[in-house]
């Protein structure tokens, strides 16, 4: 840079030189002629005055567009200064929300909004400081002046809305609303979730069980959440008292298969169909599902049905002893259907292998019912005896 000025003034010295050698030997003149006066001046002073203009010009045009352009760097400035003060307001509101001080986030998040730099978002920041003090009135204004300003956000904004109905167990006006969202915009994951929360609010596990291809489809929550989900829901519907034999029918066919398959699922299932009186269809669909797939919870409730005569169960059990002699399960299955033909003695074989290997206060009982049947009265008491003090500790 230094060297670039030394030659530019290198440069302009030779030049002054030359022009003073030329102007000393002949300095010149220029007339000029105007309403008949003549002005007449050397040439070099032309030449200065000239230059002189045009630099005074030039001046004056830099200096009228400066004054022009004034106002609108002033704008600029000042709505470059109105952007930070909303940023400041911004980032000192999620500051104070964070720190649990929500009144004064709502109070930063309303001023930044005044400074026009996104006002939406400070909006929904301060209706949403204003739900966590149940400013309830306050929180529906701030998302109405979203929704003006931003109409294209209405959904999302009705979604939060919704949202925070549920969290305030408002739930009728959060289903009118999910409702009408559902009806208006196309689902998405968001609106979703939504219908899922409000059908665990009203503990609709039936509408739950129709909203799950939905849920999976759209990933709204893991591959093994969705699967305990509807596990969980699925039982609680087949254990409803109030489920009759053609909906308990149709019920299990909407199921999917692997989930029939499941072993909490199978056994509501069962319960449900010995509950209508259909227990040879229970039994015949629980001894398929063993022989293909053991499970000793189901086994034990394989003896729980109840089919007359018990004989082709009693085979049943014994064919399976040949392979899971040792399972508590089926010993339990083994002594319910022996007591339930009467057979005392193998009931009680069973029942004291499993005493020693599992107590439970239900083996104990099941000891002294077989006492009982048996007509052992004192085995019977002994038996209720440590039965009841097994379970009391």
């Amino acid at each position: 840079m230094i060297v670039r000025l030394l030659v530019v003034a290198l440069l302009a010295l030779v030049a002054a030189v030359l022009v003073g050698h030329f102007i000393a030997v002949d300095p010149g003149f220029i007339v000029i002629g105007i309403g008949g006066k003549v002005l007449r001046t050397t040439f070099a002073f032309f030449v200065i005055v000239v230059i002189g203009s045009v630099l005074a010009l030039y001046v004056g045009l830099r200096l009228l567009a400066h004054l022009l352009a004034l106002r609108g760097r002033f704008e600029r400035w000042s709505g470059d200064y109105r952007r930070r003060r909303a940023y400041r307001s911004l980032a000192e509101g999620l500051m104070a929300r964070a720190a649990g001080d929500h009144a004064r986030a709502e109070r930063l998040f309303s001023l930044g909004a005044d400074d026009n730099a996104q006002p939406e978002v400070h909006y929904l920041a301060a209706a949403e400081a204003a739900q966590a003090i149940h400013a309830n009135g306050r929180r529906d204004n701030y998302l109405q002046l979203a929704r003006d300003l931003k109409p294209a956000a209405v959904p999302a904004l009705e979604m939060q809305r919704a949202g925070w109905l549920l969290d305030q167990d408002h739930v009728d006006d959060a289903a009118m609303l999910i409702d009408e969202l559902t009806r208006t915009e196309v689902t998405s994951p968001a609106l979703l979730r939504l219908r899922l929360r409000l059908l665990q609010r009203r503990g609709d596990r039936a509408g739950i069980l129709q909203l799950m291809p939905a849920l999976r489809r759209d990933r709204v929550m893991s591959h093994d959440e969705a699967n305990v989900l509807e596990r969980d829901c699925a039982v609680a519907v087949l254990r409803s008292e109030d489920l009759a034999s053609d909906a308990l029918t149709k019920l299990w066919e909407s199921l999917s298969k692997p989930l029939r398959a499941t072993p909490q699922v199978l056994a509501a299932y069962v319960h449900a169909l010995c509950r209508v009186h259909r227990d040879d269809e229970a039994e015949r669909l629980l001894a398929r599902q063993l022989d293909h797939m053991w499970n000793s919870d189901l086994a034990a409730l394989y003896g729980d049905i109840d089919c007359q005569p018990p004989a082709r169960q009693l085979r049943k059990v014994e064919q399976w002893a040949h392979t899971h002699d040792t399972d508590p399960g089926l010993r339990l299955a083994r002594a319910r259907l022996a007591m339930r033909s009467s057979l005392w003695g193998p009931a009680r074989t069973q029942l004291e292998q499993l005493v020693a290997d599992h107590p439970l206060p239900l083996f104990y009982r099941l000891l002294a019912e077989v006492a009982d049947g048996a007509g052992d009265a004192p085995a019977a008491q002994r038996y209720r005896k440590l039965g009841l003090e097994l379970a009391t500790g």
